[in-house]
């Protein structure tokens, strides 16, 4: 029987954490062997919403989708993350259970902890812990700047959201613009900003006719400057 949980269903997820910037050589070398790597096929899941929550994850390579799957039997993506993310820290409590779904959106690489394991790193590379309750630090005002979006209107949310992934995942090209390839459909996105896939095809079209925005299925041109703009716009 699938998983199923309720609507206001939380789970945490740390993005643009720079982490592998954030220790020293030794502490990430440490780190990493303590924390061997493990791969994942592309649409394996990772863990399941329920399940015991035994590991942290830090993502070396690849993305993950973070979803709840909802009553009616669809996903609602809260995330997707990427290399130097962190996902999973219900780890840390006693008799946790994880939140949320972890899918690999594409082929991943992680390098899971368990709690012996951290305890581990507190005693022989002290900078990782110090790094990663820095990092906590940072999740609780990215929480609020996520809840002063939920207010904005869907095409500033849409703009906001593509501008945040082709950053994190696309590459430069001509011009200042960026060229994003991604297995995200319109039916991903929409579930990210909370609307209807309808309502996000429509705000995508805008952006394609504000000029800020280029390309369909999967590949896609954009102006980082223009999303920027289009985000902190209220106007639908």
């Amino acid at each position: 029987m699938p998983h199923t949980t309720t609507p206001d269903a939380t789970g945490w997820w740390l993005r643009d954490t720079g982490f592998s910037r954030r220790v020293s050589a030794a502490d990430l070398r440490t780190f990493m062997q303590v924390c061997p790597e493990r791969r994942y096929a592309r649409g394996e899941t990772l863990f399941h919403v329920g399940d015991p929550a035994t590991h942290l994850h830090v993502v070396a390579k690849g993305q993950v989708k973070l979803v709840v799957p909802t009553l009616d039997g669809r996903e609602r993506i809260l995330a997707v993350v990427g290399p130097d993310d962190l996902f999973g820290e219900a780890f840390v409590g006693e008799d946790d259970v994880y939140r949320l779904d972890a899918v690999a959106l594409t082929e991943v690489v992680t390098c899971p902890m368990d709690q012996e394991q951290y305890r581990r790193l507190a005693l022989h590379a002290p900078g990782f812990v110090v790094a990663f309750t820095r990092i906590l630090a940072d999740k609780v005002f990215a929480c609020r700047d996520q809840l002063a979006r939920v207010e904005a209107p869907i095409r500033s949310r849409v703009a906001a959201t593509l501008l945040e992934q082709a950053t994190r995942y696309g590459e430069p090209a001509d011009g200042g613009w960026l060229e994003w390839t991604t297995e995200l459909r319109h039916e991903d996105l929409a579930a990210i900003v909370s609307a209807t896939r309808v309502s996000v095809t429509s705000a995508v079209a805008s952006l394609r006719q504000a000029g800020v925005l280029e390309g369909t299925r999967g590949r896609y041109r954009l102006h980082p400057e223009g999303l920027a703009a289009a985000a902190a716009s209220y106007e639908s």
